[in-house]
């Protein structure tokens, strides 16, 4: 008799017992955002919603694209306020990675214009959300994202 083995997704978490076996997707959200302060807050509401979530920090297009190469991130937040490659220029190169193409894009910002708005769209932004005042509204959008892909909070 042979016997194989192999090392589990660490994606996936794991309960066993010898009645049922459970695997439960992990979640993982990709904040592109030059304010490591805004990985915190994020971080702190994807707790608040209890989902199995890991969330990565990239300080900008560079660590974003070479982070996506170990990792298909389900979501990915882009500030539109950043130095150097805008969230506008940071999504348009982001979207012609092969990793990121089942990816869900969500501009995030202090302040979305009409204008950036629109363009972002255009460019293949999913939806847009204005950073908001407290971590409970935060949590909230995060959770209507969860639950339906398509719709913006």
């Amino acid at each position: 008799m042979v016997f194989g083995f192999c090392m589990p997704n660490p994606n996936h978490y794991f309960t066993l017992n010898m009645y049922n076996t459970t695997t439960v997707m992990q979640r993982t959200i990709l904040l592109v955002d030059d304010d490591e302060e805004e990985y915190y807050i994020i971080k702190l509401a994807l707790e608040m919603t209890g989902e199995n979530c890991q969330c990565v920090w990239a300080n900008g297009l560079e660590q974003a694209t070479h982070l996506v190469k170990e990792l298909q991130p389900e979501f990915v937040f882009i500030d539109i306020n950043m130095p150097r490659y805008n969230g506008l220029n940071c999504l348009k190169q982001l979207k012609e990675l092969d990793q990121l193409k089942k990816s869900v894009f969500v501009m995030y910002s202090t302040y979305i214009s009409e204008e950036d708005h629109k363009k972002a769209l255009q460019l293949g932004a999913d939806c847009c959300i204005p950073k908001p005042e407290n971590v409970k509204i935060l949590r909230k959008h995060l959770m209507s994202l969860f639950n339906d892909k398509t719709h913006c909070p």
